[in-house]
């Protein structure tokens, strides 16, 4: 219960031995530590013990706060806690920081505070605050004198921003928006009270007034390992003494293995070159521990994601925009790789490569410390553009760095998430052996989608066949054979009925094969069958992800209980990581794949429309066929094929995948192509007049072209351009002359089919493209055009890796034209042709084609047809590296011509007019620095 504050009367009748011990206590505190008391704060024994216990819960060298005096002031009126909150009506500081304010301690209704006081009575409740506010005053003295909470060592625990460090920013405030990251409201106000409300309870727990008030693993020690583990560097420093000793956190030292970590990484949820939403990438924490006595199975491996916790809200309109405007909160959590395998890999088929953090023994340590408390208490704002799964990769990783390291965010207004592990692999650390390494490495083994590895099995397939045609006679690999178009189709019932032929044609392949080749006709023939099936796999996994789409999309009323909104979502998520003993008893996972299935089945949905009808009859069918080829291959290997080894089968694939990766990895630029800057400088040779020289700028804020072969990019197969944009002067005395500029807003290309197994019309053996941007020719009568165009494009010709392709294209544009008093709008077809060689050496080198043919028709004043017609003949070439800059060269030669096209003399005229318009010639080199 509160005390009640002495009367005057109660003063005279107090024991005349025990004012004097209470006096020169009084008198002790303020000789021994400069801490006053006065009036009623000094008739208070309750209060004065408090202030003795307080004091004697701080290291001996710290119960002298510096800035000289210190005052406490009692206050007959009650506050929650006891304690001021800052406000004119209830002060906790005045007088420069000479008076700290004290109130009649009254209960609060602050989840937080109380959260781990549940079994101490009133009056012990009590005397913990009291003491917690003589840690308060003590610790906001010495952060004054000392800066502790303005140091980035504590900054990055909770993303302290300083006014104006990132816009719109106007005040201090934290990244970290739960209240329940904070020890109590007050502490989220700066990360100076942040410190020092830490500091009250990591000095002053709640086991202080009672052992058995919380679990050891609740216990703010195993809770706030970070905090307090920069709390104590702080005080060993500066020689202020040293806290004890963390002890044994079985929940957490459990979880951890720290002694058997090996390492962590970074994953990259690459694009499937097929869907433009996945882009962007998406980036995963994976910490890899050795094999204990225990041997745990791949798919219970842990992975942390970083994501944005939605729910299962539909992914509409209003889905975007509250991702765009801070709707979400990213949230850490940890599941396993058969989660991230089932969404990723299968689902929605996107390989996942492998990056190594090179840290420290120590910052591997820290790191694990705050994965555990990021997933309690790491409720960051989410943002599409700037706060996404990089930037809460850079939090997290920040606050275990080492000796003040820092990695920096790779753009303010963006932040992609290929940037990210551009900046990572560029910042040096040194390793256990002296040697200065990049902080990220490469690892050539991604985890391969099960897409990429049917595309993969294809190839095997056929050079499976190539060798078996070498041991086998050609009547018994004619059955072969025609299984294998079977296996081709894109109809379900089709390929079911191949598999039911396989049995036989395998069985009578390896009957016919010479005995001193039926080992190696019998292992090339399991091979070939366990890649048939692994194509076949592959197309199950996609009809299941289709099924589920529709699945949803047919949803009436879907009961969620409470796991449907993302608000109700993070709210019962925290509740249940406040008892570290709730969260032993359920397993919280990722997989919301499940989640949403389960609720799917009992959910009311309405009629599927012939479409989708005809989508659900498909994945029956692509299932059936799964199953037909999974009971061949069973059969086989218990049969003809039994003697095979699978497990060298395995070895051997995927030895020749990792040496693929290498190799590729080996000839790849290291960086995205994100924050790209070209200077070139040319000539240009116009219709008229003498030629004159030019000087370009180009600045993309993503730039990716078709081939382009990059460890920290999407696939190859696919371009992505977005706000790129080139700026084309003359050069000459005073003001440069503009000759014209171009911006592309976004632009994506793909020259990656279906696999055939997959297509369900002509568009899915076809690539596909499109772009939005904006053009500018002084030259032009109507300088100005705004453009929208798309194509569907065909690959004539490709490498297995699209390093070297020819593609055309044929598709439609529209265009604005406008000048000062006229606009003119025009429509019509574009043919398109792309060609991409590869050159040797590393880097991606190449030689491009880029040419285009667009007839359009305007309406206006004076309608017609005019031709447009372009070409780019084009060298990349990159040099190496120069310190920490990658150096490419691009030469290139332009042509570009617009106008109409004359009509051709009549029989017998020996003269032939040239088509009417204006054309430009240009060279250039180009010169980048990355």
């Amino acid at each position: 219960m509160p005390h009640a504050a002495p009367s005057p009367n109660a003063e005279a009748g107090t024991n005349s031995a025990q004012a004097p011990s209470l006096a020169s206590r009084v008198a002790v505190l303020e000789a021994t530590t400069g801490i006053i008391l006065r009036d009623g704060a000094a008739r208070d024994a309750s209060l004065v013990s408090d202030v003795e216990a307080g004091l004697a819960a701080l290291p001996p060298a710290m119960r002298r706060p510096p800035g000289g005096r210190l005052e406490f002031v009692l206050h007959p009126e009650s506050a929650p806690l006891g304690l001021g909150d800052g406000s004119k009506a209830l002060p906790d500081w005045s007088e420069h920081r000479e008076q700290f304010h004290l109130y009649r301690y009254a209960p609060t209704t602050e989840r937080r505070a109380t959260l781990r006081l549940s079994r101490l009575s009133d009056a012990e409740t009590e005397h913990l605050w009291r003491r917690r506010a003589v840690v308060h005053a003590v610790m906001q003295r010495w952060d004054d004198a000392k800066g502790w909470s303005q140091r980035r060592q504590w900054r990055r625990l909770d993303g302290w921003i300083l006014p104006f460090e990132r816009p719109l920013t106007w005040k201090e405030s934290a990244s970290i928006t739960y209240a329940g990251a904070f020890s109590r409201a007050r502490g989220q106000v700066s990360a100076s009270l942040d410190l020092i409300t830490f500091a009250e309870e990591l000095f002053i727990p709640a086991e202080s007034l009672r052992p058995d008030a919380l679990p050891v693993d609740e216990q703010v020690r195993c809770q706030e390992l970070s905090k307090a583990r920069a709390l104590t560097e702080f005080l060993a420093e500066a020689q202020l003494g040293a806290l004890p000793v963390r002890g044994d956190c079985p929940a957490f030292d459990a979880w951890a293995e720290a002694d058997a970590l090996s390492h962590l990484e970074v994953l990259l949820v690459a694009a499937t070159g097929r869907q433009p939403q996945s882009l962007f990438g998406h980036l995963l924490l994976r910490p890899v521990w050795r094999e204990g006595a225990v041997v745990q199975g791949p798919s219970f491996e842990r992975v942390v994601q970083l994501v944005a916790l939605t729910g299962l809200e539909s992914k509409g309109l209003g889905y975007l925009v509250k991702g765009m405007t801070g709707g979400y909160s990213t949230v850490f959590l940890t599941g396993t790789l058969g989660d991230i395998s089932h969404e990723s890999l299968e689902l929605e088929q996107r390989t996942i490569r492998r990056f190594r953090l090179n840290l420290t023994p120590g910052e591997s340590q820290r790191m694990l410390e705050r994965i555990w408390e990021l997933e309690r208490r790491g409720y960051l704002g989410y943002y599409f553009f700037t706060d996404n799964c990089a930037a809460a990769l850079l939090f997290l990783l920040n606050g275990a760095l080492e000796d003040g390291r820092h990695v920096r965010a790779p753009g303010t207004l963006w932040v992609l998430p290929t940037a990210t592990l551009d900046t990572l692999a560029k910042t040096d650390v040194v390793d256990a052996n002296g040697r200065a390494v990049s902080l990220l490495e490469h690892l050539p083994d991604a985890f391969e989608s099960t897409g990429d590895r049917a595309r993969r099995a294809l190839t095997e397939q056929e050079r499976l066949l190539t060798r078996l045609a070498t041991l086998l006679p050609p009547q018994a690999l004619a059955p072969l054979r025609d299984v294998h178009r079977h296996l081709q189709s894109s109809e379900p019932d089709v390929r079911r009925a191949g598999y039911g032929r396989m049995t036989h044609a395998v069985t009578t392949a390896l009957a016919s094969a010479p005995s001193p080749a039926r080992a190696e006709a019998r292992d090339a023939l399991h091979a070939w069958v366990a890649q048939a099936v692994r194509v076949e796999r592959a197309a199950v996994d996609q009809a299941e992800a289709e099924v589920l789409a529709i699945d949803r999309e047919r949803l009436l009323d879907l009961d969620l209980k409470g796991e449907g909104r993302a608000s109700d979502g993070a709210l019962d998520r925290q509740r249940l990581f406040e008892r570290e003993d709730s969260v032993q008893r359920k397993l919280a996972v990722l997989d919301r794949t499940a989640v949403l299935q389960q609720a799917l089945a009992s959910a009311t949905k309405r009629p599927p429309t012939p479409d989708e009808l005809k989508a659900l009859v498909r994945a029956g069918r692509t299932e059936a066929a799964f199953a037909a080829a999974t009971d061949a291959q069973g059969t086989l290997n218990d049969g003809p094929l039994a003697d095979a080894d699978p497990r060298a089968f395995l070895a051997s694939d995927h030895q020749r995948k990792t040496e693929a990766e290498a190799t590729w990895a080996r000839g790849a630029l290291r960086e995205s192509g994100a924050a790209r800057t070209v200077v070139s400088a040319g000539m240009d040779f116009p219709n008229t007049g003498a030629a004159r020289p030019v000087v370009s700028l180009r600045t993309s804020a993503m730039n990716e072209a078709l081939g382009d072969a990059r460890l920290h990019g999407f696939q190859s197969s696919s371009e992505l351009r977005v706000l790129d944009g080139e700026l084309s002067v003359e050069p000459r005395w005073g003001v440069p002359r503009i000759l014209g500029s171009r911006l592309t807003l976004v632009g994506y290309r793909t020259l990656l089919p279906e696999l055939p197994q997959q297509r369900r019309s002509v568009s899915d053996s076809l690539g596909w493209g499109a772009e939005a941007g904006m053009v500018s020719d002084s030259e032009r009568a109507l300088p100005f055009r705004a453009l929208v165009q798309a194509e569907a494009l065909g690959v004539v010709a490709a490498s297995e890796r699209f390093d070297t392709f020819l593609a055309v294209g044929v598709g439609a544009r529209a265009t604005m034209d406008w000048g000062q008093l006229q606009s003119v709008p025009a429509v019509g077809p574009r043919l398109s042709l792309s060609h991409r060689t590869g050159l040797p050496g590393p880097g991606g080198s190449a030689l491009r084609l880029e040419a285009a043919y667009a007839p359009a028709w305007h309406a206006g004043a004076v309608s017609g047809f005019t031709h447009e017609a372009n070409a780019t003949l084009q060298v990349e070439w990159y040099l190496g590296r120069v310190a920490h800059w990658s150096v490419l060269l691009t030469p290139r030669a332009q042509v570009q011509w617009e106008g109409r096209l004359a009509s051709w003399p009549g029989h017998g005229n020996g003269r032939a007019s040239l088509p009417e318009g204006w054309a430009r010639r240009r060279l250039a080199l180009g010169v980048e620095l990355r």
